[in-house]
């Protein structure tokens, strides 16, 4: 049979009067949770007012049934009684690799004066940084009903998140002194590890209980994280401590109480902190109406003062003053999804940039880089990847010479004065070849309305022959290019135009062998031969100078008019 939702109310209050031993209590707003079987309960918690350490819980299930938290705890698990964490973050943190060019190698042939262009990609992977976060948390009685929510967060929504990073995670927890209320001050239970089994029981044992006044005894748990070797934070590591509690901490924690050799202070904490390079995320968790500033709250309010063993002193705003000067963060409340956010950052944030990268030349091939754009990339975030173009010319800048040159060396990516990639490069400034070159002059010129005024061809009919010898002892590569500059009785090629040479033809010459060209030959670079006047600039290019003679013979108006004209080419090396 149900009851109404006062009398259920009425039931728990006296459960948890009968548990704490006092009608003087303060409850907390009830915690709904569905059970591993479906069923919905509700957790209440309530703590002795003005003794914020004595606490306890009772469960209100669906028929408004008032049973003890084991009992719930003991059949379904300790963790039952966590509300539902959340879902686990996306976070894609960059996978570092090597720093990449592409294309990964050059091969370049060069003659003098020749340009090329290329574009030269780099890829500048994120640098997936290296963590440490150190959970600490307060497991004194006043705890109670924060820890099972504060394990399901952390177990089932931060420290999944971070799976595919390289993070370690250390857990310790603190209480009070003196020990007659509480078994230790701090225990530091993990030193930093990637093994989800061992960090998943450390966070699992936290179990509430203990602590005598209000204050706790966080200041000489965060001077310790600090200065113990112990704690085993990884080399290059960037430090963290995600702090959690409820209350401010005893300010000072004086000899007399701690049997230490001085006192510690927020101040001694907060340099500790500061020379060993942790970063503080401090998280509040209040539970007592009488703080709701929880962590930030005034540490003298409810301080006996050790028993009259310390001064009783402090200021209010401990946790945000620790975490501001540490570079970390305070936050009034537990959010799983916005504290892995505040970790993803801390972390990435501790990956330093790429200030200056630049792409250079080394090696014999420095000449041949006639310039690089962009100079450089500047202020690039290193936690992120980066696709990094370049545009390089190439010019050829060495004479040719009997045989092929060959250059090397590479274009290295420079990050910050650090080489970090570079490619390798090969030139080759081909070896000189001989340029035999001979005017062509084909085709019939008459008068007539359309005549060209400037004359560049004189009235008749006109006709070439080149005749190519070879000489040596050597089959001869012979590439063969033709520049029109009339064509069809019409000039091309007057300046200011100017015209390309087409290359039409290679062939082999064998040792004392001989062929020749006329204007029929011309017909792959500028068509069969229409009969009008075409005048040009043929070049036999060969690797090995040859007997090449022209023949140029010309007929006027009448048969007495004809002449012919030869002579021998004199070859150039270039």
């Amino acid at each position: 049979m149900s009851t109404s939702a006062s009398e259920q109310a009425d039931a728990a209050r006296a459960a948890l009067e009968e548990l704490l031993g006092s009608t003087d209590i303060d409850i907390a707003p009830e915690v709904p949770v569905r059970l591993p079987s479906g069923e919905e309960v509700r957790v209440v918690y309530a703590a002795v007012r003005g003794e914020p350490n004595r606490t306890a819980s009772v469960v209100v299930d669906a028929a408004g049934a008032v049973h003890p938290a084991r009992r719930f705890e003991a059949l379904h698990g300790r963790d039952a009684l966590a509300p539902e964490a959340g879902a686990v973050p996306s976070l894609a943190p960059a996978v570092p690799g090597p720093v990449t060019i592409d294309p990964p190698a050059n091969d370049l042939t060069l003659p003098e004066c020749v340009t090329e262009e290329e574009t030269v990609t780099v890829h500048l992977p994120g640098v997936r940084p290296q963590a440490d976060v150190y959970l600490l948390a307060d497991t004194t009685g006043s705890m109670l009903s924060v820890i099972p929510a504060l394990r399901s967060a952390l177990l089932n929504v931060v420290i999944p998140a971070f799976a595919g990073w390289n993070v370690a995670w250390g857990v310790g927890n603190y209480k009070d002194l003196p020990v007659e209320f509480s078994p230790y001050a701090f225990q530091p239970q993990l030193s930093p590890t990637t093994n989800v089994a061992a960090i998943t029981a450390a966070v699992g044992a936290w179990s509430a209980g203990g602590g005598g006044d209000v204050p706790e005894a966080q200041l000489l748990a965060l001077q310790d994280v600090a200065t113990e070797p112990g704690i085993g934070w990884r080399a290059g590591s960037k430090r963290i401590l995600v702090w959690f509690g409820d209350q401010p901490g005893h300010d000072p924690i004086c000899a007399a109480a701690s049997g230490l050799g001085s006192a510690i202070t927020e101040a001694t904490a907060t340099s500790a902190l500061q020379a060993a390079r942790i970063s503080v995320v401090a998280v509040s968790t209040p539970t007592s109406p009488a703080n709701p500033a929880g962590l930030d709250g005034d540490p003298a309010a409810g301080s006996d003062g050790y028993g009259g063993r310390c001064p009783i002193g402090g200021t209010p705003g401990q946790a945000t003053r620790i975490a501001g000067a540490t570079g970390g963060s305070y936050a009034g409340g537990l959010d799983a999804a916005a504290l892995t956010a505040t970790l993803a950052s801390l972390i990435s944030s501790s990956v330093p940039p790429v200030n200056h990268l630049v792409l250079q030349p080394a090696g014999a091939i420095v000449p041949f880089v006639t310039s690089i754009a962009p100079p450089s990339y500047n202020a690039l975030a290193g936690d992120v990847a980066h696709t990094l173009p370049f545009q390089v010319t190439w010019t050829g800048v060495a004479d040719c010479a009997d045989k092929d040159q060959v250059f090397t060396g590479s274009l290295e990516v420079v990050a910050d004065g650090v080489v970090v990639a570079a490619k390798p490069v090969r030139i080759t400034v081909p070896a000189c070849r001989w340029h035999h070159c001979v005017e062509m002059i084909c085709g019939t010129q008459r008068g007539g309305d359309e005549k060209d005024p400037c004359l560049t061809v004189a009235d008749g009919t006109y006709a070439t022959a080149v005749t190519i010898y070879n000489p040596t002892t050597c089959v001869v590569t012979i590439d063969k290019y033709f520049t029109p500059l009339v064509l069809d009785d019409k000039p091309v090629g007057r300046e200011p135009q100017i015209r390309q040479a087409v290359h039409f033809a290679r062939i082999k010459l064998p040792p004392l062998t001989a062929t020749m060209d006329d204007c029929c030959s011309l017909t792959k670079a500028i068509g069969r031969p229409s009969g009008l006047i075409t005048l040009g600039v043929l070049d036999i290019v060969a690797d090995h100078a040859l007997d090449v003679t022209v023949t140029h013979t010309a007929n006027g108006a009448t048969p007495a008019a004809t002449s012919v004209n030869s002579r021998t080419i004199k070859p150039r090396r270039a």
